[in-house]
C-alpha cells in the first residue's frame, strides 16, 4: 500500500514538472515566502534597459607635444590636452617667448655695458682725483718758465719743447716766456748724448729755482736708444726726447704735491 502510495505521488511530482516550461521555472520570486510571481523579462525590457544605462566614460588620451625651438614647454597650471603648436595661435604664442627671451638677454648686455661703462667713468674719475690730489700747482693755476735749454741741438730741443709746453698746459700749468720774471719757478735743463756700447744715452738734469734763482729741487735722469752715430744726437729719435718732456712735467708735479707752498 505504501508502495503504492509512493509511485502515485512519483507520477504526480513528474507530472507538475512536465507542465512546467522553462520561462515559468526561472522567473525570480520577488515576495520570499509569499505567492506572488513577478512578471518574466521581455524583450521590450531588454531594449529599455539598455536605452537607460550609462555610457562608458573614456580618457582622451593625452597627447605628448614635443618641445622644439618653435614649440616651448608647456607652462604649469595652462595645459589643455591639445597640441597648438601647428596652429597660428601656437606658433605666435612660441615668437612671442622666443622674442621675450631674446629681449631678456639684450636687455641683461645693455644692463651689463652699463655698469661697465658705470665702472670706467667711476675709475677714470678716482685717477682725476688722484692727479688732483697729486697737483696742488695745478688747482692753484702756477705760473712757470723754462730757461733755455743747455747742451742739446735744436733738432732735438724743438719736440722736447712743444711737448714740455702741451703736458704743462694739460695739467693746469700756466708758461711764461723766458724773460718773464713774474712766474713763480723757473726750470733750467742740461742735456748730454753719449755713445754707450753700440747705443746712445742722453742723460738729462733739470734744477727747479726759485724767482729769486735759488735751487729749491733738481730732476734727474736718463734714456737709452738703439744705435749710435758720429754724432750722437743724430741717433737719438723725436719719441725719446717727447718722453723726457713727459717725465719731467710728471716728476716736477709730484714735488710739488709734497713741497711747501
Amino acid at each position: 500500500m505504501q508502495e503504492l502510495i509512493k509511485r502515485l505521488a512519483l507520477i504526480g511530482l513528474v507530472a507538475a514538472l512536465a507542465g512546467c516550461n522553462s520561462t515559468d521555472a526561472l522567473t525570480p520570486q520577488v515576495d520570499v515566502g509569499g505567492g506572488f510571481n513577478s512578471p518574466p523579462v521581455t524583450q521590450n525590457d531588454l531594449d529599455q534597459m539598455s536605452a537607460q544605462t550609462t555610457p562608458v566614460t573614456t580618457t582622451p588620451v593625452t597627447t605628448t607635444t614635443q618641445t622644439t625651438a618653435f614649440t616651448p614647454a608647456a607652462e604649469a597650471g595652462n595645459t589643455t590636452g591639445a597640441d597648438t603648436a601647428g596652429s597660428l595661435e601656437g606658433q605666435a604664442e612660441a615668437l612671442a617667448r622666443n622674442n621675450a627671451s631674446r629681449n631678456t638677454a639684450q636687455s641683461d648686455a645693455a644692463l651689463s655695458r652699463t655698469a661697465a661703462q658705470r665702472s670706467l667713468a667711476a675709475e677714470t674719475s678716482t685717477g682725476a682725483e688722484e692727479v688732483a690730489a697729486v697737483s696742488p700747482a695745478a688747482e692753484a693755476g702756477e705760473t712757470i718758465r723754462f730757461l733755455p735749454i743747455i747742451g742739446a741741438p735744436v733738432e732735438a730741443v724743438t719736440p722736447l719743447s712743444k711737448r714740455l709746453g702741451a703736458e704743462a698746459r694739460s695739467n693746469g700749468l700756466k708758461i711764461r716766456s723766458a724773460s718773464d720774471s713774474s712766474s713763480k719757478y723757473i726750470l733750467k735743463g742740461y742735456f748730454s748724448a753719449l755713445n754707450d756700447g753700440g747705443k746712445t744715452t742722453v742723460v738729462y738734469v733739470w734744477d727747479v729755482l726759485d724767482g729769486s734763482g735759488a735751487r729749491l729741487h733738481r730732476i734727474q735722469g736718463q734714456e737709452t736708444v738703439s744705435g749710435t752715430a758720429s754724432d750722437p744726437w743724430a741717433a737719438v729719435p723725436s719719441r725719446t726726447m717727447e718722453g723726457i718732456a713727459q717725465k719731467t712735467i710728471r716728476q716736477y708735479l709730484d714735488w710739488r704735491g709734497t713741497a711747501p707752498g
